[in-house]
């Protein structure tokens, strides 16, 4: 048995059905709080230093609250689209997988800001991780960019991971540039522990799908037929015919064919 199905046999009961419900609920909270300013994002974000040496326990669920706007109309979107991949994963993965690849994203998160207790750790990348696999599993899904220009999804993932490993190559320190280099790699990590296995066997497949074309091609570019007097063959003489001896069944071509079954009628008598 999968541990993921050993895991969901001991852990199953625990899942939580609509879990991107809550994930924007916490965001909506944030929102209000930011833009009534109750709080500030420096009050949200995660800090391992600030857990640490502060005692702000806080910080391990408020930086789930962090939206990427306060703008009401990217929120509507950003919320809306979220909902909708990961609605279409938990009804393909099941509640029980969806909750833990958000949860295993979760952690990774907080334990990178324990390893690095100095950097700011946001919800950002790891919730990214969310859309690599909605779009590595449904890649022919059309968006519409702009409500205008329609995009397969497949090209937004590609764009999203070759600007997470932009983000990986970025040279700038400090806080926020070092918690955004490790937020993309625990998004990577997440990405791979669930999707890896079948990157893997779709590689393998790739290879030996190639071996088999080249062994094919191979198999074609031998010649069937040879002549047994000239060695012609259909490659090197592609205008001759070939036959085959009645009596010897040997080959031959069409200029050979003719003495050789006389020589086999002479011997005959």
């Amino acid at each position: 048995m999968k541990l993921l199905d050993k895991l969901e046999r001991r852990f199953g009961n625990w899942a939580v059905p609509n879990l991107a419900i809550y994930l924007i609920g916490l965001q909506a909270i944030g929102v209000v709080l930011l833009m009534t300013e109750r709080t500030s994002a420096d009050q949200l974000f995660l800090h391992g230093s600030s857990v640490l040496h502060r005692g702000e326990w806080w910080r391990l669920i408020s930086f789930m609250m962090l939206p990427e706007t306060l703008s009401p109309l990217f929120l509507f979107f950003a919320f809306y689209v979220f909902f909708m991949i990961s609605n279409s994963l938990e009804e393909h993965w099941g509640t029980f997988k969806y909750n833990l690849f958000v949860w295993v994203g979760y952690l990774l998160s907080v334990i990178s800001a324990f390893l690095q207790p100095g950097m700011i750790v946001t919800n950002t990348y790891f919730l990214g991780a969310v859309f690599l696999a909605f779009a590595t599993i449904f890649p022919h899904v059309t968006f519409r960019l702009f409500l205008i220009l329609p995009v397969k999804v497949k090209w937004l993932g590609w764009l999203t991971a070759v600007g997470y490993g932009l983000t990986l190559l970025n040279p700038s320190v400090g806080p926020v540039a070092t918690g955004q280099r490790w937020g993309v790699v625990t998004a990577f990590i997440t990405y791979l522990l669930f999707f890896g296995g079948d990157l893997i066997a779709g590689i393998r497949a790739k290879q030996r799908k190639q071996v088999f074309t080249e062994d094919f091609e191979k198999v074609q570019m031998q010649a069937r037929h040879t002549c047994a007097t000239c060695s012609a063959t259909e490659q090197s003489r592609p205008e001759l015919g070939f036959r085959y001896c009645s009596v010897c069944g040997g080959c031959y071509c069409i200029d050979h064919i003719g003495e050789h079954q006389e020589k086999e009628h002479a011997h005959g008598h």
